[in-house]
């Protein structure tokens, strides 16, 4: 990750207040995790105290700025933001429509695109806003990217066991692609766009989630799916029965770096003699926190 000098030069050339909003906002969101992972990994033995005190500290400068910025913005485009939301698709607060990024999201969404009367505009929009990806895949430009993250709850039902709409979307098959301009045939209107989309200039964020958080993310979205609470304790007790083929969940007290014997969760793994993950409960809590943020409605 780069330096918060880099990030602050990186978000001056975005020049639209409402774009900016949603990049700083959505950076703050995905940072939350790893920022209790790294006490976490202190905790574990995982990283010295010294890298500990760093990352804490290069972790917390992003908010100490961030939180300020969002407030500022938020404040002074009070009345654009109003429109923007007014102006977004149903489950939406900032795009006209959602994005998709293969035929599964796409299948599912169509339907009330095509009752609403917009699956032309739909289409020639979410081919407007592709850009070029890593290696043979394509993905949305950044704006579209930020917005869609905001109202991840919209897209629940689609991400399986990620909680990142930007993840989802970082690999777009060429085939899709063709498959959206065979739908509509749009491919002179791809041509004669003549846009360039911003790209980030620092290191992506986004990451593949651990096993143990696929199984977090898994048993909150079922309890959300059958109206259960998303309580810690009832949670941490429902993990066991949202696990994957072979996986068992235990709870028990391990050794921390300050010699305190602290509860964790053990992740095991058939013809594994040791478990495959550990995470203490407290830093449980602590995940669940963000993951509600992520999972219910804004």
């Amino acid at each position: 990750m780069q330096s918060l000098d880099e990030y602050k030069n990186f978000v001056s050339t975005i020049k639209d207040p409402l774009e900016r909003l949603d990049e700083i906002e959505v950076l703050l969101e995905f940072l939350e995790n790893p920022r209790g992972e790294i006490e976490a990994n202190y905790d574990m033995g995982s990283i010295s105290r010294e890298e500990y005190e760093t990352e804490s500290q290069e972790m917390d400068s992003y908010f100490k700025w961030g939180m300020p910025q969002i407030s500022a913005l938020k404040t002074e485009h009070a009345d654009i933001i109003n429109k923007r939301a007014k102006k977004a698709w149903s489950g939406h607060e900032r795009l006209k429509f959602p994005v998709v990024w293969n035929r599964e999201s796409y299948n599912k969404i169509e339907p009330e695109i095509r009752t609403a009367g917009s699956k032309g505009d739909w289409i020639e929009w979410l081919l407007a806003n592709l850009t070029e990806g890593k290696d043979e895949y394509w993905t949305y430009e950044d704006r579209i990217l930020n917005a869609a993250q905001l109202n991840m709850y919209y897209y629940l039902e689609f991400l399986d066991d990620s909680f990142s709409v930007s993840y989802s979307c970082s690999k777009i098959s060429n085939n899709f692609v063709t498959f959206l301009f065979n739908a509509q045939k749009v491919l002179e209107l791809k041509k004669e766009v003549n846009t360039f989309g911003r790209r980030r200039n620092y290191p992506s964020l986004e990451k593949e989630p651990t096993e143990l958080d696929k199984i977090i993310i898994r048993t909150m979205k079922n309890r959300i799916k059958i109206n259960k609470d998303l309580n810690w304790h009832n949670v941490l007790r429902d993990l066991k029965n949202n696990t994957s083929e072979n996986q068992t969940i235990t709870i028990a007290p391990i050794a921390t770096m300050r010699d305190e014997m602290k509860d964790a969760i053990l992740l095991h793994e058939e013809g594994m003699t040791e478990a495959t993950q550990k995470l203490l409960t407290t830093t449980f809590e602590k995940k669940l926190t963000y993951f509600r943020k992520l999972l219910l409605p804004k």
